[in-house]
């Protein structure tokens, strides 16, 4: 026997269904812009963070086999960029809450890193800051007008003749 989530599983004869039970966490209402990108602002919104058993409970009962244990180890020392990048996949299921004796609601401490170090500590991409100013200016404007009055093959047919750039290896 395999548990899986209806996500993540196709779909085979003599499969069993069931709700998982719903989880009540409280989750932090905070402006990530105001905190420090630190272990203080983790604790400060979530200390039951601290009292991890490094039992790896949380691990074993994540369907997408994410380092749970590792993330809240990083976490717990305030590395911040090693819990977001570990975290990346988690979509927020509550399996590792659920399991766990210490009563850490792992996927919003884990969110909250992500939302740290998207904020305070990730490289921005010139590029794309760039983008989003001709965005602003409205530089595309008038060719998103253009776009929202052709019909679904008009649209099919510009969408097949795109140009795709290529891959750097």
């Amino acid at each position: 026997m395999r548990t899986g989530l209806a996500c993540q599983t196709p779909v085979k004869d003599g499969m069993v269904f069931s709700m998982l039970p719903f989880h009540p966490a409280a989750k932090a209402k905070y402006d990530v812009k105001k905190l420090p990108p630190d272990v203080t602002s983790l604790t400060r919104f979530y200390p039951e963070v601290m009292r991890c058993l490094q039992c790896n409970t949380c691990s074993r009962a994540c369907p997408q086999e994410l380092p749970v244990i590792d993330i809240m180890g990083a976490a717990m020392r305030g590395d911040i960029a090693t819990a977001a990048d570990l975290s990346f996949d988690c979509i927020m299921c509550g399996l590792c809450a659920t399991r766990c004796p210490a009563e850490i609601v792992q996927y919003y401490v884990a969110i909250l890193t992500r939302r740290l170090y998207a904020t305070h500590l990730s490289k921005r991409s010139k590029h794309l800051q760039a983008r989003l100013q001709e965005i602003k200016d409205g530089q595309y404007d008038a060719e998103l007008e253009r776009l929202t009055h052709l019909n679904t093959a008009e649209l099919t047919a510009l969408y097949n003749a795109r140009e795709i750039e290529k891959e750097v290896a």
